[in-house]
């Protein structure tokens, strides 16, 4: 009985003792696989996309200008005697204030205003402004070519009214003063909500229109001291500040100069542009010192800018990496059954030259140069040879090339790139390029988590 009862003890214990050692047996595998699992790379793998690039060229534009609002010094009713864009000198007659009635009055009943060939000029300018960018169910620039229109025509009639004003105000009909330009500049009867706006005050905030207004100061109502009576442009120099979209950031950034067309009237030109990010938005400042005349009554216009129609390739910033090659002249890289390589002659024991074939990749082909890696070479300033010939080169100048890591094939690989367009997350490269990424090839999406060779689970 008891020799069956340790027989029974024993196996137990065997028992015990094999489903422990079971235990820590996967215990070990998975902290061994765990610790292997933290040295592996997680799994950062992004395929590149093709995109089409400056699908749309047209943007909005804001007028920026020294500007100041000349006030009235008097109350009373204000006649102007020059058009709205005109250049004038220091103490020119502007406009004039009657502390009455009488005196306008008296105009308007002793003048018979003959239209001449430039006021109807004036008119049909307004007309076709209005054409040209008229759209369907757009009502605001129907109120704006009446507001033109009625500038125009006060415009001509205040005129007529400055050539009678000395014999009128001589015959004692009411008392009137005239006010004079302070300084030299260009005329505007128009204000808006804007007025003092300079480039570097611009945002997004700027372009919204849905708080925009804008107003002529052709009026006929009586006005108090201190109200604004017309605007003088102080200098010709001005700019006009796009408002980017990202795509059409990308393709502009780098650029020195562009060319744009304004659509209010055709104007195409090319000038330096300065492209730059502020906040959320993108945008272009062009500085001009010409044709501001022709916008004085404008703060907004429609910019359509010449860009090239063109595809890259879309990868993130972080994937990019930098790398350093030696260069060698081209015609010492060997082409040889398929493979492709350098020659390196190396001195024997009886001083007999050696040449033997060492494979290299190239990375990259410039005009002059072709690039290998460094790891080809046993040392810096290593000799490489022409087969057949005395011609050797020693190699020692590194360049860097930038690119990415492609992992196609389960291991990280570096291929060049080229930049066309930047952006804060994304880079648009040039595609069909030999030595490069392509169309759908994954590539590891941050560089800085991955070294050239390494392998690649997912």
């Amino acid at each position: 009985m008891s020799g069956g009862r340790l027989q029974r003890r024993s196996n137990k214990r065997s028992a015990v003792n094999i489903g422990l050692i079971i235990f820590l047996f996967i215990g070990v595998y998975i902290l061994i696989s765990f610790l292997v699992s933290l040295n592996k790379p997680k799994a950062n793998i992004y395929q590149v996309q093709k995109i089409s690039l400056a699908t749309n060229n047209l943007a909005r534009a804001v007028v920026v200008r020294e500007e100041q609002n000349i006030s009235t010094e008097s109350s009373g009713y204000v006649n102007y005697y020059l058009k709205s864009g005109t250049r004038v000198s220091k103490n020119v007659a502007v406009y004039s204030v009657d502390d009455s009635r009488q005196l306008s009055d008296a105009q308007k009943s002793k003048i018979d205003v003959q239209l001449q060939k430039d006021n109807v000029d004036d008119i049909k300018e307004c007309i076709t402004n209005y054409t040209k960018t008229y759209l369907p169910g757009d009502f605001s620039k129907i109120t704006e070519l009446k507001s033109s229109m009625s500038a125009e025509i006060v415009s001509i009639s205040d005129m007529y009214r400055l050539e009678n004003l000395e014999r009128l105000s001589s015959g004692g009909e009411g008392s009137l003063k005239l006010c004079k330009s302070p300084s030299p500049g260009i005329v505007s009867f128009y204000t808006d909500s804007l007025d003092g706006l300079t480039a570097d005050t611009v945002d997004l905030e700027t372009f919204d229109e849905t708080h925009y207004n804008s107003s002529t100061l052709y009026s006929a109502e009586l006005r108090e001291a201190g109200s604004t009576a017309y605007k003088l442009i102080t200098n010709e120099n001005w700019s006009l500040v796009l408002n980017l979209s990202e795509e059409q950031f990308l393709a502009l950034d780098g650029q020195k100069k562009i060319t744009f067309t304004i659509s209010d009237d055709s104007l195409t030109l090319t000038t330096p542009v300065s492209i730059y990010k502020k906040g959320d938005g993108y945008f272009a400042r062009i500085d001009l010192a010409k044709y501001l005349i022709r916008y004085v009554n404008k703060r907004f216009l429609t910019v359509a800018i010449n860009l090239v129609q063109s595809s890259g390739l879309k990868i993130p910033r972080k994937a990019i990496v930098d790398k350093y090659f030696y260069v060698v002249p081209k015609q010492f890289i060997i082409n040889d059954q398929n493979r492709t390589g350098i020659t390196i002659c190396e001195i024997g024991e009886n001083n007999e030259y050696n040449y033997r074939f060492y494979e290299a990749e190239v990375y990259y082909y410039d005009d002059e140069y072709a690039y290998i890696d460094e790891s080809v070479l046993q040392k810096h300033g290593q000799s490489i040879s022409l087969p057949n010939t005395t011609m050797q080169y020693q190699v020692s100048t590194q360049k860097k090339l930038e690119g990415v890591y492609c992992v196609n094939k389960g291991y990280a690989q570096f291929r060049m790139i080229e930049r066309l367009y930047n952006g804060e997350d994304y880079v648009i490269v040039k595609s069909g390029m030999d030595r490069s990424i392509n169309v759908y090839d994954y590539i590891w999406g941050d560089a800085s988590t991955l070294d050239e060779g390494q392998l690649i689970t997912r």
